[in-house]
Parts: structure tokens; C-alpha cells; sequence
């Protein structure tokens, strides 16, 4: 396995480390997929080291104040579940797999006799963000059929939300412009929680 290899492997792993949403099984499927077309790719290598990161960073988050800035999160977006606006952590990698997902959410709450308003998430790419050093999440949101004037009320309801639970909230009022969240100190280990449609139905 090639040093370069290595090198990337580890940067991926820490990476979802701190990202906190995928098991060990999960980010040993996603990073291996990573070196799909590498034949010396070592896998019993990949485990040790995400063993020996993980176990790490378990025992820095013991040190840390609660609730943190995601536990906080969480409860905003429980919140807005109660609202009726789909709330999706970690949704895909892009925009576009993002709308996906909450669109597939709302369809399968539709099912259930729930109708959502809209919806708000981040996915991975926003993540990549938040670690990095400018601690800036970007939220996204729209109504469930791209009504604007709902999109409007769903988006000034987000915002009131994160408020209340004491995020720094930039956005400069256009349904085309996503909701900024300043200052956010990413802190999540990997708790086996599902905050997917489970918990959402559940909510609402």
C-alpha cells in the first residue's frame, strides 16, 4: 500500500471521526470504497487505525462542556420537527442529494397522513466546512412543493428556532440565499442515534 494511499486514507478517517455520524463498520466501507480500484489497499491497516483514532477522540470528548454546540442543534431541529419542517443532519454529499433525501422523508410522512411544510438540512460538504476553521454551517431549506411565500415562512422559522437556542444566525432574508450559522464548534461522537425519519415521524 502505497504511502500516499496511507496519507489520504488517514485524512478521510479523521475526517468522519469528527464528523461523528458513521460507525467503525461504516467508515471502513466508505473509505475502502474510496480505493475501489487499488488492489493493495489494507484493509486490516484501515481498521487498526480507525480503532486507535476513534478510541482517542472518545476519550477527548470526555472533556467536553455540555451540551455542545450539536446537542443543541439537535433540539433546535426537534423543534422544528414539532413545526412540521423536515430537519435532516448530514444529508448526502451535495445539494442535490440533500433535496433527495428530504423529499423522500416527506413522501414517506405524506404516507403516514403527516404533512410537512418544508424542509431544512446540511450535508457532507457543508461538514467538510464546519471543521475546518471557519466554523460556518450552512443551512438549506425550501417548502414541500416550492411555494415561495411557504418557503419564506419556513425559513423565518428556522432562523427564530436557532435563535432561541442561542446560535449566531446570518442571512440576509432571500429564500435563495441558505441560512448561515456562525461561530459553531463541531463536537459529535459516534452515538448510534438515528435523527432520520424515525425520530422525525415520531416528532411530528
Amino acid at each position: 500500500m502505497k504511502d500516499e494511499s496511507k496519507d489520504y486514507a488517514i485524512k478521510l478517517l479523521k475526517e468522519e471521526i469528527l464528523f461523528g455520524f458513521y460507525t467503525k463498520e461504516e467508515m471502513i466501507q466508505s473509505i475502502g470504497d474510496a480505493f475501489y480500484d487499488e488492489d493493495d489497499f489494507d484493509k486490516k491497516w484501515l481498521k487498526n487505525k480507525i480503532k486507535t483514532h476513534l478510541k482517542k477522540y472518545k476519550e477527548e470528548s470526555a472533556t467536553w462542556k455540555t451540551p455542545t454546540d450539536f446537542d443543541r442543534l439537535v433540539k433546535a431541529f426537534d423543534q422544528l420537527s414539532e413545526e412540521k419542517i423536515v430537519p435532516l443532519h448530514r444529508a448526502g454529499y451535495t445539494k442535490q442529494d440533500a433535496y433527495d433525501e428530504c423529499m423522500e422523508v416527506i413522501k414517506k410522512l405524506k404516507k403516514k397522513n403527516i404533512q410537512a411544510k418544508g424542509y431544512c438540512y446540511y450535508h457532507t460538504q457543508d461538514l467538510e466546512r464546519v471543521i475546518s476553521e471557519s466554523k460556518m454551517l450552512f443551512i438549506g431549506f425550501d417548502s414541500f412543493n416550492g411555494e415561495d411565500k411557504l418557503a419564506m415562512d419556513v425559513a423565518n422559522t428556522i432562523v427564530e428556532v436557532l435563535k432561541e437556542n442561542n446560535f449566531e444566525i446570518k442571512w440576509n432574508g432571500s429564500i435563495e440565499t441558505r441560512i448561515e450559522i456562525h461561530n459553531i464548534n463541531w463536537q459529535k461522537t459516534v452515538d448510534n442515534i438515528d435523527y432520520g425519519y424515525k425520530r422525525i415521524k415520531k416528532i411530528m
